[in-house]
């Protein structure tokens, strides 16, 4: 299923002007001077499973826009909805986010750190998972950089709604999961006000409570 629309500006005010499209542009150079070697048989199993591993979630077959999920891609180590629900990999892919110039080394990465715990990243365990993605983002790894920006498209996806074109509870499992009621469609009709008051009573020693 294609990625719905999403203007540079839109990505930008959802992820922060020190968000995701920055972290990409810091490790766009540090990729590109990386070794290339094998990659996955299915990057995109792959790259849902390691948005799974950063964020988990509840085994599901598509995902909230009704895009495919991988069958060994969630672990189902949480029963709420994670990164992949919340389309991920439609975000890896994005046009205006530019993850794709880092996925090959990223996913090269990935899947030799990996095989150090047992196999494919896509065949691991949820605990060889997590110990190869410990290993990716510890600060001794001079490629950090990559797997940090790799790490922070799960989490726009999810907590950010980053494509969903409302950003309600209705629309986005993330501010479901979250609590978070999202944007109101027809905009607030009060100005929010802190509810909040001065205490005037005293201690014995005369101290404010």
């Amino acid at each position: 299923m294609a990625a719905p629309a999403l203007t540079r500006r839109a990505l930008l005010t959802r992820t922060g002007a020190a968000g995701l499209g920055v972290l990409i542009a810091r490790a766009a150079p540090i990729a590109t001077a990386l070794a290339q070697g094998p990659g996955p048989a299915d990057p995109d199993g792959t790259l849902q499973a390691f948005a799974d591993t950063i964020l988990p979630g509840r085994k599901v077959t598509v995902t909230e826009s009704g895009a495919a999920v991988h069958p060994q891609a969630i672990a189902g180590v949480d029963a709420l909805p994670g990164a992949v629900e919340a389309d991920a990999l439609a975000l890896f892919h994005h046009p205006k986010v530019g993850f794709d110039a880092l996925e090959p080394a990223f996913l090269t990465d990935l899947e030799q750190r990996a095989l150090e715990h047992g196999g494919p990243f896509l065949s691991l365990g949820w605990d060889a998972r997590v110990a190869a993605c410990v290993a990716g983002l510890d600060f001794s790894n001079p490629t950090r950089v990559v797997w940090e920006a790799a790490a922070a498209v799960p989490f726009t996806a999810f907590c950010a709604a980053a494509l969903v074109p409302e950003q309600t509870a209705a629309k986005s499992v993330g501010y479901r999961v979250m609590g978070l009621p999202g944007v109101a469609p027809a905009g607030y009709t009060k100005r929010w006000r802190p509810s909040h008051r001065l205490s005037r009573e005293r201690t014995k020693n005369g101290n404010l409570a």
